[in-house]
Parts: structure tokens; sequence; C-alpha cells
């Protein structure tokens, strides 16, 4: 905060005493604080208000300890503590002349979880069957679908829901006998990470082989900086830092590394099993087809390059011996039941595979099936996802890699995201044809080139061979008679490994289902036609996507092996008229596909683990397209690309949000250089202020509707957890959706000429230019032969949307992670890994308290580094209208919450106006103190634990409240909602806000088309720094999943609040910008911190006389706005 403020003479406020308990008198405020800090009987005074303040304070808590003590109500587990009978945290106070409260050690980060619902700590469904319901199906039918699935053998088991109204329902004949939900702990559910622990220095002369194949401490710790602590490193400057440490530096560092990326048979010593080893190199034979039109017709066999893999039941085996992830691996799926929904009847809640109906349709078929001759052992499913994704490693160049990752649906998803747990399983890099393939093909042809068909068949085969070495004789003996194990709690259990979810992009899609790319049935879930892709939403739409589902039938299968004996037998060709008769109607290939072959006989249908993939097909599908468009439409509407341009400035304007969800839009974002899925995002979260008003009507009101629905719909399909209610919603925003595409397609698109804009021309003339050969240079294109560009609705990626809703349904939400390894790079790291979690019983936690603790609802610094004199604060500031009643007020404040900590009662309505009578607040020294930052924990909706970090200093400086009774938002209305600051010469456009009573950060957009409210730049309140103010402000309610349901309230099961706000209340929006923590010195309070940290947000600075207020609220219509205060 820039304290550089005029200095004038200051009289003493009216009310304000400047004679001291000793009877002394003072003209000057600067004399009276002096004498204050030396005066014996003031001090003496205060002293013995504070013994008072004490008494009173232990006379309070005793009874209520006792009260505790004598308590014997039933805890559902012994990790989580009733919130409800909770001990607040540690405070200290300020004292009055009444009740004075002593002070307590200072910590500053409060945690009243047990008073307010809006600030209750996530915590897992109840780990323990606290009252298990044992009933027959029939008696008692679950409302889930999978109901249909059970037979009368099988029980469901309901546990009690817990503070957020979770139960558990599980189906089986006996009750799980492991629970990854008994050592959940808090940690488990916070996203943001916690202090790490230090090596105890103690081990540095133990065991050697501790560390083994390092000699030493040292050594390893070196090696897992080298390996584990960031990319930008090479081996020369690794050796270059060996020259510098001499101790170490002599040491065989490459025998070392050698052992590190050995597998688990060649590592010497090294024999314990970790992740990464048993990499297995497999020679991978094709058969070529050589039609018999050429003179060497038949089938010819070609050796590819090696394939690189991994044994599928052996990362089985080493996922269920590893202890640490064994924890909270879940053997027995369970449905997740909300009963605190708008229904109030329990709700199914979508998010985890392992509560999905997928996962418990394959457990019931396996509890009621017979088991193996013989064995009474509990018999698990495995859930395998595989992920596959093509990865160029350089920008410039053709190294790629095509790495395959699988993942165990039976661990959280939440941990599976994170690099840090380790849980993505790198099992095999699929080649490609080799370019020397054409050579070996050309030969063949008698001299002519191949043609893309052909090729595109030859890779098909190499693709799928590679999958049957995969999917090997192991694999499929696993899944139908199970893997015995006996597992980290000294249990035996049976496992059947199952395929759930497979997550690819559409070529990749393609090319597994079988299908030709964009052919007559494009999509890889149905048969739906070409011409028929773009009519998303529509009711014909809906009901083909279910009555046209792909099944792996005999028809399908006989389809194609008659097509391949044509070619493969008969020598026709690829494409030949004979084979296209065939497979044609249903756009299939002629080859013999992987997953059918070896899991059909299991029932197994390849079509539905094709699951939809968000990030290709609507961040870089759909909404990709439109927004090219958009910049198309701009582009036309304007001569010189001026409205273009001013795009680039809003989005270069635009605040950041959090540590990475909005980042800074650097450079020109209609250009789309290097613009990943996570920018595009970015894009669409700030597009409605981007775009408002740079078209004229009716257009920009078209535009601005259809990017809320954009908006609107990416943040339902991207959200963690969904209930039934929210796939209602989605459904519906789906329907709405494409025929607001549709209805944008035929009036805007049309009314606008659209071409290329002059990069795009630009890159297809260089790529043409390198077809031709001998053409050097690039010639520059005029405007008018630029091509013409039309908005295309018949895309497969459209049609993919409607399918989200089902597929959620069916496998959870959508949210998933990926990587980029390198193999002998990811077995170093494993192992370095391995040897940490070795090592972790000879590890200390760090004794310092952790600063963003998540019990705490708010953090704010205990420093006193920055300190002001409330004296010399409000000299400084005379005459600014954002200090105008800064002491009334600040005491006004004080006096209610010192109070409320006496007597324990909440104060729910506003503060009155306190007088003489009721008491003061003395602050010693007259000592405020300034803080940077404050840490905001908050519950999410999907019952995990979250930080905001607010800065004053910075556009973090935005926080959001309960809104008061009666607030309205424009839930059903394509709009943001906006907010505009209240004019200076109100009594209320300044206060303070209670850090207790926030409920997170928020992210406030300028409404740009409204521009700024002082153009001179020239504002009225230095302290405040309104001059850059703008007139109006938009509350982004897209920035998160979790803002995102704080305005579909009753929705978020986390947001608890909700439940008793629902038909009353609404979130108001204030900044923190120029936020100050002001504390007493030597009384510092959590009370003083609460006291002074918000600031207005989302409006405009008003002026400091009555004309020109009078004047701006003939500009503003406030009544449309959220008018929200200063912050002092």
């Amino acid at each position: 905060m820039d304290d550089s403020f005029a200095s004038s003479s200051y009289a003493i406020p009216a009310g304000y005493s400047t004679i001291c308990k000793c009877g002394r008198s003072f003209a000057q405020l600067n004399a009276y604080a002096n004498h204050q800090r030396t005066c014996r009987k003031r001090k003496k005074y205060l002293s013995n208000a504070l013994v008072k303040a004490k008494e009173v304070w232990t006379a309070r808590k005793r009874p209520c300890r006792e009260d505790e003590r004598d308590e014997t109500a039933p805890s559902l587990s012994p990790t989580w503590h009733d919130l409800d009978t909770a001990t607040p945290g540690q405070t200290s106070f300020i004292g009055s002349e009444q009740d004075v409260c002593g002070p307590s050690e200072s910590s500053h980060s409060v945690d009243d979880s047990g008073l307010l619902a809006q600030h209750i700590l996530p915590q897992p469904p109840p780990p323990h069957m606290a009252e298990s319901t044992l009933s027959s199906t029939t008696d008692h039918p679950p409302t889930s679908d999978t109901s249909s699935l059970l037979s009368h053998t099988l029980h469901f088991f309901v546990t009690l829901p817990n503070t957020f109204g979770l139960s558990r329902r599980y189906y089986g004949n006996q009750l799980p006998t492991h629970d990854p939900e008994e050592v959940t702990t808090l940690e488990n559910l916070t996203l943001t990470p916690l202090d790490q622990v230090s090596w105890d220095q103690n081990t540095g002369g133990g065991d050697k082989n501790l560390f083994y194949p390092y000699p030493n401490k040292s050594s390893f710790l070196l090696g897992d900086w080298f390996w584990n602590g960031g990319l930008q490193k090479s081996h020369k400057s690794f050796r270059e830092l060996l020259q510098i440490i001499e101790d170490i530096s002599a040491m065989w560092w490459n025998l070392i590394n050698d052992k590190l990326g050995s597998s688990a048979e060649g590592a010497g010593r090294l024999t314990m099993p970790f992740e990464g080893a048993g990499w297995k190199k497999t020679a991978i034979n094709i058969k070529i087809p050589i039609h018999k039109r050429v003179d060497n017709p038949g089938v010819h066999d070609y050796l590819t390059a090696d394939f690189f893999h991994r044994s599928l039941v052996s990362v089985i085996r080493e996922k269920l011996k590893n202890q640490t992830h064994d924890k909270l691996f879940h053997y027995q799926p369970y449905e997740l039941l909300w009963n605190g929904g708008p229904s109030k009847k329990p709700t199914r809640v979508h998010g985890e595979l392992y509560t999905s109906e997928a996962f418990i349709e394959v457990h019931c078929k396996l509890q009621e099936s017979q088991p193996e001759p013989g064995c009474e052992l509990e018999r698990v499913i495995v859930a395998l996802m595989f992920w596959l994704d093509l990865t160029h490693l350089t920008s410039f160049g053709n190294s790629k890699l095509w790495p395959c990752y699988m993942f165990f649906g039976n661990e959280s998803k939440y941990r599976r995201c994170k690099p840090s747990c380790r849980l993505c399983n790198h099992v095999a890099y699929f080649n490609h044809l080799p370019d020397s393939f054409k050579d070996f093909a050309t030969s063949h042809f008698g001299g002519k080139g191949p043609g893309a068909d052909f090729m595109a068949h030859c890779h098909r085969e190499l693709f799928h061979e590679q999958w049957k070495i995969m999917l090997d004789d192991e694999f499929l003996e696993a899944c139908k008679h199970s893997i015995v194990i006996c597992c980290c709690d000294g249990i035996e259990r049976c496992f059947y490994p199952w395929i759930f979810t497979y997550s690819a992009d559409y070529p990749e899609k393609a090319l597994l289902a079988m299908i030709w790319t964009m052919g007559g049935c494009p999509c890889s879930r149905c048969l739906i036609p070409k011409s028929h892709v773009q009519n998303l939403g529509m009711s014909l739409d809906i009901k083909q996507c279910q009555m046209l589902a792909r099944l792996d039938d005999n028809v399908r299968q006989d389809k194609v092996a008659v097509s391949c004996s044509h070619i493969y037998d008969r020598g026709y060709g690829v494409c030949s008229n004979v084979v296209e008769n065939i497979l044609k109607e249903h756009s299939l290939v002629p080859t013999s596909n992987a997953f059918s072959e070896r899991l059909g006989c299991l029932g197994f249908n390849l079509f539905i683990m094709l699951v939809v993939d968000l990030m290709h097909e609507f961040e870089l599908g759909v909404w990709k397209a439109l927004f090219t468009h958009l910049i198309h439409i701009l582009s036309a509407a304007h001569t010189g690309d001026a409205l273009v341009h001013e795009l680039d400035r809003r989005y270069r304007l635009t605040p950041t949000f959090g540590h990475d969800t909005i980042r800074k839009f650097s450079s020109n974002a209609s250009e789309m250089k290097k613009m990943g899925a996570r920018d595009f995002e970015d894009l669409l979260q700030c597009a409605i202020p981007a775009f408002e008003g740079l078209l004229p009507e009716p257009y920009n009101r078209d535009i601005l509707t259809l990017l809320f629905t954009c908006a609107h719909w990416h943040a339902l399909a991207k959200l963690r957890m969904h209930t039934d209610e929210t796939l209602v919603f989605l459904d519906a925003v789906t329907v709405k959706l494409g025929k607001q595409l549709h209805q944008f397609q035929k009036d805007t698109c049309i009314a606008f000429k659209t071409r290329e804009l002059r990069w795009e021309a630009e890159h297809r003339q260089c790529q043409q230019s390198r077809s031709h050969v001998g053409e050097a240079e690039v010639m520059t294109i005029h405007q008018s032969t630029w091509r013409l560009k039309t908005f295309n609705l018949q895309t497969y990626k459209l049609h993919a949307l409607g399918d989200y809703s089902t597929s959620i349904c069916k496998f959870g939400t959508t949210d998933s992670y990926s990587t980029e390894p390198i193999t002998h790079i990811e077995q170093r790291q494993a192992c370095i890994h391995h040897i940490c979690n070795e090592q972790a019983p000879h590890c200390v936690a760090n004794e310092e308290e952790v600063a963003t603790s998540p019990e705490a609802h708010f953090h704010i610094g205990k420093s006193q580094n920055y300190p002001k004199n409330i004296t010399l604060f409000l000299q400084r500031n005379l005459g600014d209208p954002a200090v105008k009643d800064f002491l009334p007020k600040l005491q006004r404040f004080l006096l209610p919450k010192i109070k409320e900590i006496l007597t324990g009662e909440r104060r729910t309505t506003s503060t009155p106006a306190s007088s003489d009578s009721e008491g003061r607040v003395f602050i010693k020294a007259d000592r405020m103190y300034r803080h940077n930052l404050m840490c905001l924990n908050h519950t999410m909706y999907d019952v995990r634990r979250a930080q905001d970090i607010i800065n004053p200093s910075t556009s973090h400086c935005n926080i959001m409240l309960l809104g008061q009774a009666g607030a309205t938002t424009n839930l059903e209305y394509s709009l943001l909602d906006r907010a505009c600051f209240l004019p200076m010469a109100e009594p209320d456009a300044f206060g303070f806000v209670d850090p207790s009573d926030v409920l997170r950060g928020c992210h406030i957009i300028p409404q740009f088309s409204q521009g700024l409210w002082h153009s001179d730049g020239k504002g009225v309140s230095n302290y405040a720094q309104d001059k850059l103010d703008w007139k109006s402000y938009y509350i982004n309610r897209f920035i998160d999943r979790d803002m995102f349901m704080r305005y579909h309230l009753g929705l978020g099961v986390g947001h608890t609040y909700a439940d008793t706000s629902r038909e009353d209340t609404d979130t108001t929006v204030v900044n923190v910008e120029d936020f100050e923590d002001f504390e007493a010195e030597g009384e510092v309070t959590s009370l003083q911190d609460c006291g002074t940290d918000s600031e207005v947000s989302d409006s405009d600075s008003g002026s400091d006389s009555g004309n020109d207020s009078e004047d701006s609220e003939q500009c503003l219509d406030y009544d449309e706005y959220d008018t929200l205060d200063y912050e002092n």
C-alpha cells in the first residue's frame, strides 16, 4: 500500500477522547498517542481489565468442556469430529472498557467451522458400517437402475449419511473387508499442497543399503534432484555440477543410472518391486496383402521395429502389492447417494469410476456367477482405464511418441491426477510404420507407390497386432479365472481384470473401432449417418444415438471376416468394390479387431469403452471452431481489422485469477499461436466481456447468448461431481446449445461474408509452396484472393456432445490426466520414488505449524513488519472520502466481535451503532498492521478443500460473501451478473468485512463496452485508487467448477450453506483491492484481521459531492447492478 499521501493539519474528530486515564489532557493526537505508550496508570487499568476478561472467559468455557467430556454420542468415524461439538480454534482479542477479553497466544488462523455452515470441513462418506442394513433387494429395491441387475441372492448394505448427506450403498453377500475411507484424511481431500516432511538428519549414518544403488544419502538426494527436480537439466550440466561438489563427484554415476534404469531381473541387489520394471521387447511381424493385378501378388511378411511393452498382469500384481497404494484401493464398488438435494430424496452421485453404474454392473455379474471350483476367496474387479495419445516431442522436427497409459479405476481420480502419487502406469509405446515401408511396398507393386488406403490398412494391421501382444494369454486367463494375490492386509483375494474406458482422440478412436475416419457412419459409438451428425439436441438425434448403438455382434464380425478373406485369400484390393459392398454400409474396415478377437468370448463390447473426450471434442473442437469463425466475422464486419485488435486488447486487459486458473493473455488471442486446450478454455471463460458490443444488434445479443450457453455447457460437462439433477441440466443445456448453434449459422453467419484471416492465408500459401518443387520464395497474397470461410456444423465432434450425459452416468465424470514420459527416465524416477517410500519411517515432520492448514478457514500473517499509526493514517488521508468516519466505523465493527466471543453467540443481524455506555475498544498504541496476503480455505461443491490467495496489490483481490435475503441472480437468463461501485458520497460506500464471512475469492472482469469511469485518468480518492475504475464489472461465474455450482443453489453437495438459504439468499461479490489487515499491537487479533479486509469489487467509484453522485445515478441504473462497498 502506498503511504505517500499529502499531509495536512488534522482536527480531532468529535467524540474522540483526548484525556488519558491518568488525568492529563492533550490538544494533539500525536502527543496523546506517544503518552499512551508510557502511561503506567493506563497500562494498569488495561491489565485489570484483561484479568477480569480472562476470568469471564474461563468461567464460560469450563461448563462447555465438562459437557463435552460427558458427551457419549457415538461418532461415525474416529478420524472425523462431530462439527456441532468441535472446539473452535484459538483466537486473541482486543478489549473494551466494560468487558475486555484477555489475549491468548497470537494465532491468526481462525477455524470457525462449527459456527458457519459454509466452512464445514470436507469428509468422506462414513467409513464404518455404523448402521448397516441387510435386506433383500426384492424387499427394499434401490432407487438406482442397477437394481434390475441383482439376483435374489445379493443384498445391499447402506451406511449412515455424513454431515454433507452422503451415504454409501454396497451390493454383495457380505460387508466389505477393506474400506479405504477408514484411512482417508483431510489431507487426501485437500487440493492445496501441505508442508512436506523433512529428512531426519539422524538417519545419515544408518544402513547404507537403504539408498541402494546410491552409496549414501547425499548422493541419493542429488540423484533425486536430477531426475525428479524438473526437466531443464542435462548430463553435461550435471557433470559440471559434480566438478564443483568434490565429495561425491568421484562416484560411478553412469553405473548407478544404469542400475536405476534396468528391470528388476537385471538390477543386482535392486530386486524390490517398483513401478517401471518389467519392460519387454517384442518383434512385430504383419501380413501385407498385395492384390492380384500386380506382378508379385500374394501375402508377404514384414518385420517392423521392436515393440516395447509391459505385461498387464505384472502391472496389476505390482499395484496390489504396493502398500502405499493398497490403503486407498477400493476392492468393492458402491453407489454414492446424496440426501440433501432439492428433492430431499436419496439422489445418485456420479464421480468416481468405482461408484459408476458400469462398475457396479460388472461387480454384480461377477458376484452372481459361480466361483472357481473349491474357491471361497473374495472376488474383486480390477478396473482398467487406458489412455492413448500421440505426442510430438519437439516443436521443430518429426520426433514423436505414441505412449499407452493405464490407470486403475479402483483408485480415486483426485489421486490419479497428481503426478506425486505416481498412479499412471506406462504399459506400451506403440510403433508407426517406418518410412522404409514405402520402399518395401513399392518394390512389390512394380515400382508404383502404394496408395493412401493401402497404407492406412497396413497401419491398422500393425496397431492391432501390437494390441494382440498386450492382450496375451496370461491376461485372458486372468479375465476368465482371476489372479489370486495375497494383499497387503494378509488376505488372499481373486482379482478379475476388466477394461472399462479407453480415452483417445477421434482418429485413434476410429483406428480402435475399425471404422473409416469421417466415413458414412463416422461415430465410434453409434451408426448415425454422416448427414445427420449436425442435429445436436434434436429429439431424432437422441433417439438415433440410442437405437443405432454399435454392437460387436456376430453380424459385424462376419462382415469383417468375409472381407479379410477376399483380400488375403482371393487377392482383392483393400478398397475394391467387392470389399466396399460388404463394409461400406457401416463404415467398417477389413481388419480384425484385437479387442473383439481376444475378449469377445467374455461378452466384451469394445464400442462401449470408447468414452467421450472433452479436450479434443469441445475445447479443441467445437469451441475452437466457433471462436475462429467469430474472428472471421469481426474481420468481415469492419475494414482494417479494428474489431479484431479491440478484441485482443480486451483479452490482454482481462485480470488473472488463481494460481493458474486464468493466466495472462499476453499475445494476440485472435492469432491463436501456440495455444493448447487450457488456453482455449481460458478464452471461453472470459469471452462474454471481450465480445460484448463489438457487433451491432441483434448480432451482439445472439453471440453473447451463444457464448453464455457454450460456457454453461462446458462448466456442466467438466464437473468433477454430478448428481441426477445436474445431469438433467446438462441434457437441457445440450439441447439449447444445438438449437443456438443452428440459429447462429442460419442468422448471424449468413449476414457476413467471412474470409480467411491474414495469418491463415499466409499459412496456406506456405504449405502450398512446400508442395511445389523449386519454388523457394513465398509471394504475398492479395486480400481479394483470400478464400471464403463458412461455419461447419457437420462434424463428429459436435455430434459427440450429445453422449456426455450418458457417458458420465455410466463411467463417472470426464476429468482425467495424462503425462509425456520416456521409458528409462520413468524407471529411474519410479525407483527413486520407491526409495523415498522406504525412508518414510525415518522422516520427521516439520515442527513448525503449517501456516495454510486446511482446517482453518483463513490465515493472515503473524508478522508486525508493516505497522501503521491510526492517528497519522487519518492525518495523511484527511479529506479522502475513503477514510471518512474511519475510526467510528472501526469501533462499531470491532466491539460486537469482542462481545460475541465473550458471550459465545454469533450475531446474524447488522451491527448497530455502539455508544459509550455499551463500551469502547482500546487499540494498543493506536497501531494497525498491514499484511499482503490472506489464504482463504473453502469447501468445494465436490466435498474437497481448496484455497484462494487474496492479494490486494494484484487482480486477485476480489472476494465473495453470502448475499442478503431476497437477492436475485440471472439463473434463468443468458447473462452474467454485473456490479458497480456505490457513489463515494453514500455512507455505506466503505466499510469492513469479517474474513469469517467470506465464502471464497472470485473473478471480476470489467465491462469493457461501458468504458472507464474517469476518462481523464484522475480519480476522486487517492487511497481507494479509483482513477482506473470501470463503470461496471462482470462477475465471472464460469471461472471454475466450484464458482459455477455456487450459482446453482442447492445442487452443490459441498455447499452446505445452500441447504438453509436456498429460497432467500444469493451470493454477493466484494473486492478487496487495497486490502489491509489491521491489528492492535500486542493484542493483535484475528478480530482485527476480521475488521478491515474488504473493498468493493464490481462497480465504479462514485464522487465526493452530492451533485456528482446524482449525475452518476443518471448514467447508471443501480437497480440492474449489485452495488457493493468499498473497503477502508
